[in-house]
């Protein structure tokens, strides 16, 4: 879509502690999402509302943040057929499974994702993705990096 950089995404489903959850990865900056999976009629909906924590986390502009957000609804769902999506998937749903173990909020835990480094990215941080992606929109100082 026109003005929408994020995308396109590749997601699985896991269970933890009886739980579903939906893990979600953006192809180009490894910005991840974690919303709960049920009940399915919703997935969208969820969706978008982790996305949009996510961007509000990191400062991105309200504007922005609406835009990608609504993109959501119009994002087509296919097979993931990448190995390498894959392969990172289940790495970050790892990682997840830890952050699961220490916090029951699904937004710091999002939050604690993001942050994880991966190994021969440029930049290798979602975080540092996200914000180099939308440099062109910095505001204030919820951008400056340390």
């Amino acid at each position: 879509m026109p003005g929408i950089s994020l995308g396109p995404w590749a997601a699985k489903v896991f269970k933890d502690s009886g739980r579903d959850f939906v893990l979600v990865l953006e192809q180009r900056t490894y910005l991840t999402l974690l919303f709960p999976f049920a009940p399915l009629a919703q997935f969208r909906l969820h969706l978008s509302g982790a996305l949009a924590n996510a961007l509000v986390d990191l400062g991105i502009p309200l504007a922005i943040a609406r835009a990608e957000c609504a993109a959501i609804e119009f994002e087509p769902l296919a097979r993931l057929e990448d190995a390498c999506l894959r392969e990172r998937l289940d790495d970050v749903e790892f990682t997840c499974g830890i952050e699961l173990s220490y916090h029951t909020d699904v937004r710091i835990i999002q939050r604690n994702l993001n942050d994880i480094p991966h190994p021969g990215r440029d930049p290798c941080t979602p975080v540092d993705g996200v914000r180099r992606l939308f440099d062109c929109c910095r505001i204030g100082p919820a951008f400056v990096t340390q």
